[in-house]
């Protein structure tokens, strides 16, 4: 594969980056701190429109695994949610004033609906495509490589300039995040980077188009009305299961910690903006090393096992900052002090929960191989987008949990470090920390049943190869 096309095809990924660091840093704290939405009702807009979301993605999935057309199955899709990202995201950051808690809660829930849908038309066939992209069982993770590069360079540059560029110390705002006027002009710049990056990625692959492999014929039963019904179908595989559920599991966890990492990082730690920036610039040790990581521990201990040490390893790196609180050692640090074991420790924990998203994906592209060894159909975009719906709607969940979670504490809105009553810090640790490391050890629980081995995999490309051949020889002889 030439190297253009996978910097095209993880080019893509720069829009899902764009959208994860708007959501899960500014979009809930905007809502709930600036513009005083209640923590349950910001959360709750947030779970309900991952569960659209979710609910769409096999839909999407489905038709463009049966979608037929000169530019291929899964391009249309992806050209289709471009620009209407664009717009839905500038529209989300900008309300008009005056709404009541409903009507600010309406107007969360159906701008986070908007930009979900639009992503999910360029999302799940983009997922899809990598792997018709590439069949070999190295090569995969090589190019999914490249997607989380991007996925994790979008979600660099938008918390890095968010934080420098529209959040900056005022003499107004203390912190720069409670500045209700930077929102718009930050979801303008979001926008542009998005629709951007999806565009790019069409562009750049269409070239791809004339060599992937026809979509199998469909008996027209069932229809994509029904497709997220027949997501469920997937969890008839065991290996497919199991994958399922240990994203069910991280996602949760990832979404309560997004959630609540920029009150983390302000609360606990007592961090201004300028070191939000350099703290979110440590995602660059973890898009530098993350794939030969995973690359590296997946040809040394197979992809099960390298699975379950980036989860271990990373979990450990990722919550050292909340043991040396609870312990009173982080206390008695400098802020300097601080703020460079915290980059550093947070820098190798991305390098493997990165790593960790990479071999995920990987493994699926495998599952995906088995998939078709037993029922002869290549349906990428349905088990994708089964993938996309565990994730999201756990997600989902999790940033419902912490919204919940910070009105159970009676965290104060729109609130400087300096006037948080301790026994609301000392919760908010609590919850983001020891509590969230359990979850950990579930995922490593979980995935360690996960079948399929290098060998095995071989064994059934073999065997598709040998059946296409078969195949390919009886239609030339009937022709």
């Amino acid at each position: 594969m030439k190297l253009i096309t996978k910097l095209s095809y993880g080019v893509g990924q720069l829009s899902d980056g764009v959208k994860q660091s708007a959501f899960s840093t500014f979009l809930f704290f905007y809502y709930n701190q600036v513009l005083g939405l209640p923590g349950s009702l910001a959360g709750m807009a947030a779970l309900l429109a991952l569960m659209v979301d979710a609910i769409t993605d096999p839909m999407v999935g489905q038709l463009s695994d049966r979608f037929e057309s000169r530019w291929g199955r899964r391009h249309p899709f992806m050209l289709a949610g471009a620009i209407p990202f664009g717009i839905a995201i500038v529209a989300l950051f900008s309300p008009p004033d005056g709404l009541s808690q409903m009507q600010l809660f309406s107007w969360m829930l159906g701008g986070a609906i908007a930009v979900r849908l639009m992503l999910t038309l360029f999302f799940v066939p983009h997922l899809s495509l990598g792997a018709e992209l590439a069949t070999d069982y190295h090569g995969r993770t090589s190019l999914i490589g490249y997607r989380v590069f991007f996925t994790y360079a979008g979600i660099l540059l938008i918390s890095v300039i968010g934080f420098a560029v529209f959040f900056p110390p005022t003499e107004e705002f203390s912190n720069g995040m409670l500045n209700k006027a930077s929102y718009p002009n930050f979801g303008l710049f979001c926008a542009i980077m998005g629709s951007t990056a999806m565009l790019l990625c069409v562009l750049g692959t269409r070239g791809a188009i004339p060599r992937l492999r026809k979509p199998a014929a469909h008996d027209g039963e069932g229809s994509a009305l029904w497709a997220f019904i027949d997501v469920f179908r997937t969890l008839k595989l065991d290996s497919f299961r199991i994958l399922f559920i240990s994203v069910l599991i991280f996602n949760t966890l990832a979404g309560v910690v997004q959630t609540l990492l920029v009150y983390v990082a302000t609360y606990v730690f007592d961090f201004q903006p300028q070191h939000l920036a350099g703290l979110a610039s440590s995602v660059v040790v973890g898009i530098i090393f993350a794939s030969v990581v995973a690359q590296g521990l997946s040809r040394r201990f197979d992809k099960k096992r390298a699975l379950a040490m980036c989860v271990i390893t990373g979990g450990v790196f990722a919550f050292s900052p909340q043991v040396l609180y609870f312990t009173g050692v982080l206390e008695s640090m400098s802020l300097t002090s601080k703020f460079a074991f915290i980059f550093t420790v947070n820098g190798i924990s991305q390098v493997f929960f990165i790593a960790y998203i990479i071999l995920l994906d990987s493994m699926l592209s495998d599952v995906i191989d088995e998939h078709e060894l037993h029922s002869d159909k290549r349906e990428e975009g349905l088990f994708f987008a089964a993938r996309s719906f565990a994730t999201k709607a756990s997600y989902g969940l999790g940033s419902f949990f912490a919204g919940i979670g910070l009105d159970i504490i009676k965290f104060p809105q729109g609130a400087s470090p300096d006037t948080v009553p301790a026994d609301a810090v000392l919760s908010l640790a609590i919850m983001s920390g020891p509590v969230m490391f359990l979850l950990f050890a579930a995922t490593v629980i979980v995935s360690s049943r996960y079948p399929l081995t290098v060998n095995r995999h071989g064994e059934i490309m073999r065997e598709i190869e040998a059946r296409r051949l078969a195949v390919d020889g009886a239609a030339n002889q009937g022709n």
